[in-house]
């Protein structure tokens, strides 16, 4: 029987693939400021980001409040793009991929199950062995189109996630487009439901996928948990190509940087160095993650540094990230979606944790975070209640 952890993760990822969030297609839209101060976000992030050596360590607060706006922020709600029922983005899967809990989650055998359903041709699994998703086994090797399932039930119902891909393809489950696209793909998922699994299908199959994440795809089988280990798991991927959220370790992987194509860094961390100052921008802020730590300037601070990375030409990419990737690094980003995007906490929390589920800032920076809510809105739209359920 399905542990209760993994109906909650199946029922989790069901609901992300009914209904995505999408963010503005372009990260470099102007968006209003909600404070005047005698120095403009602007001339704030120029500062921070032309000294790779700026320390805001020794903050201190003016006043109650970080500055008085002349106009509220009018509050705004995730705009919702529809994908058709049983399908699940190239982006979900990059963070399905990466998800941590303790440890990846990627390291678990049994944590997701990708089948390669270009074809069922034993011929042309040369695709197979040319490329594809990190951990995908050949569909053949689990359902043959005569044999039917090679797998036991009781064995399938281990896997929390079980993921299907053909060459491309994104017409509605069961369609007669969708069968004459992706037959091999079409057969599997009905089989697989017939034995009472709950597939997902990737929407625009491993050539969307491969395009965007190219060091997501490998020639090598990777099945056993010591293979596993030795995976390269990235940040959460919390704005399309624009914003991620991870750890210090993150930080300091080279082949992460390059491969997301980071530009700017916040650095949340008490102790962590910068780790390529002569690559990046940087934006120190040494906080930790305690009950006393005062995030009444660093809020505004990391808020317009991210968005003035994003409004650079080209479009910059950044990465929040504290030692763990889970409190002081949400903290900060919930203040930019709360600020630039205009969510209220509850929304911003709700987006941030269906893409970077370990997301958990303390209840100190919660209450913070409440106050930072309404200085930019005029009121509380969130309560402390609503976002510890």
């Amino acid at each position: 029987m399905v542990s209760t952890k993994r109906k909650i993760m199946k029922g989790a990822v069901r609901k992300m693939g009914e209904q995505q969030g999408r963010v503005n297609n372009s990260c470099r839209a102007a968006s209003r400021e909600p404070v005047n101060t005698s120095q403009t976000a602007s001339s704030i992030c120029d500062r921070e980001v032309n000294s790779t050596n700026s320390d805001h360590s020794s903050i201190i607060p003016i006043g109650n409040k970080v500055c008085e706006p002349e106009e509220f922020l009018v509050p705004a709600l995730p705009e919702i793009a529809c994908v058709e029922r049983g399908y699940i983005t190239p982006q979900q899967v990059y963070n399905l991929l990466n998800a941590e809990e303790g440890q990846p989650a990627l390291y678990d055998p049994y944590y997701i199950l990708i089948l390669d359903c270009r074809s069922a041709e034993r011929w042309v699994l040369r695709r197979y062995k040319e490329s594809h998703v990190v951990t995908a086994r050949a569909a053949v090797t689990v359902i043959h189109p005569d044999l039917g399932c090679l797998i036991s039930c009781i064995e399938l119902q281990k896997y929390s996630i079980i993921l299907l891909y053909a060459e491309e393809g994104c017409s509605p489950v069961g369609s007669v487009k969708a069968k004459a696209d992706s037959p091999d793909l079409h057969r599997c998922f009905f089989q697989l439901s017939a034995l009472g699994m709950d597939p997902i299908i990737l929407l625009g199959g491993f050539s969307a996928f491969s395009a965007l994440y190219p060091f997501l795809c490998t020639p090598r089988m990777v099945l056993l948990e010591p293979e596993r280990h030795t995976l390269t798991i990235y940040p959460s991927e919390i704005l399309e190509g624009a914003l991620y959220q991870g750890s210090a370790s993150h930080a300091s992987d080279y082949r992460i940087i390059k491969n997301l194509h980071i530009t700017h860094v916040v650095n949340a961390t008490a102790n962590c160095p910068e780790a390529f100052p002569n690559m990046l921008r940087y934006l120190r802020l040494r906080l930790t993650d305690d009950s006393q730590q005062d995030l009444v300037e660093a809020l505004p601070l990391a808020s317009r540094f991210i968005n003035a990375a994003l409004r650079t030409e080209p479009a910059g990419r950044v990465l929040v990230h504290c030692s763990m990737g889970r409190s002081r690094s949400s903290a900060l980003t919930l203040a930019f979606l709360m600020e630039h995007r205009h969510w209220s906490l509850l929304h911003a929390l709700r987006w941030l944790k269906e893409r970077r589920a370990c997301t958990a800032p303390n209840v100190n920076f919660l209450r913070q975070l409440l106050t930072y809510e309404e200085q930019l809105f005029g009121s509380r739209l969130t309560s402390l209640d609503d976002i510890r359920r």
